[in-house]
């Protein structure tokens, strides 16, 4: 039974999350022929945070005198540190913390942090302290800020879009409004979703599927590979598919998640070989 290797690299790339490679002449396939995967070489690129993608870039932060912020978390792959640091600039361009007098650092009332023990997001929420205890604590104003230190402890708070819930895993949005006034330390209460797309399925316009959503699933693994590196895979070539008999001048190969949603990705460059078994 011969065997082919068909290439498709990043010239094949059309859109979105498709590749097609046109075949040098038309190709009958009969009912016998196998298809597989024998490798994929394709850049981690797929993004956490998308408001396009997955509406999930709206924080609202309620500072001690009411003051509302709306920010919008730009798009990207974030880790946990990673959008706490972009919470930080928030707070820091917006003159929203205080200065300790001992050494000069920065203190913040909103925290993203890992609880890695638990494995679980955590959300902490420290309270305002008003004027008496905030000398007390050596905390200072920032310079340029417009504000004063409150009469009492006052909360502050923060709101998460709904769509934000599934990365931190908790099920509430709204963090900070608690009587009494009192730091606040918040944990999952269900899987945090860090990184929504975790496998890649494969679509081949040469197979036929009446068993998945995706009709021409052929192949899937997991996202082996960091934000940013190389997903590397290397398929058994005794997995083989049955091709739909037919004459075809094309092979399309379109790329999935595993909730069988069209594959968004930022880099397209892609290595792919195929093997193509047929009968005699």
């Amino acid at each position: 039974m011969p065997r082919d290797i068909i290439s498709i690299n990043t010239t094949h790339y059309v859109s979105n999350n498709m590749y097609r490679v046109k075949l040098p002449k038309a190709v009958e396939f009969k009912k016998e022929d196998k298809l597989s995967l024998y490798s994929f070489s394709m850049y981690n690129s797929f993004y956490n945070i998308s408001a396009s993608q997955y509406g999930n870039s709206n924080i609202t932060f309620t500072w001690f005198d009411n003051t509302v912020y709306n920010w919008t978390i730009p798009d990207g792959y974030y880790s946990l540190s990673d959008l706490n640091l972009w919470l930080q600039q928030q707070f820091i361009l917006n003159k929203l913390y205080c200065v300790n007098s001992n050494n000069s650092q920065n203190i913040y009332f909103v925290v993203f942090q890992t609880n890695s023990v638990l494995y679980k997001a955590q959300i902490d929420i420290y309270y305002m302290p008003s004027a008496t205890n905030a000398s007390l604590y050596g905390y200072q104003v920032p310079s340029g800020a417009s504000w004063t230190f409150p009469a009492s402890n006052t909360m502050v708070t923060l709101t998460i879009n709904q769509n934000l819930q599934s990365y931190f895993g908790i099920t509430n949005n709204t963090f900070g409004t608690i009587t009494p006034v009192q730091n606040m330390h918040y944990l999952s209460n269900t899987c945090p979703i860090v990184s929504p797309v975790f496998s890649i399925f494969l679509g081949c316009n040469l197979i036929v599927s009446e068993f998945n959503q995706i009709g021409n699933l052929f192949s899937q693994f997991p996202i082996s590979a960091s934000y940013g590196n190389l997903i590397k895979i290397e398929s058994s070539i005794d997995s083989l598919i049955s091709i739909k008999e037919g004459i075809y001048s094309e092979i399309v190969i379109t790329l999935w998640d595993q909730n069988n949603k069209p594959l968004i990705f930022q880099d397209p460059e892609l290595t792919l070989f195929l093997i193509i078994q047929t009968e005699i």
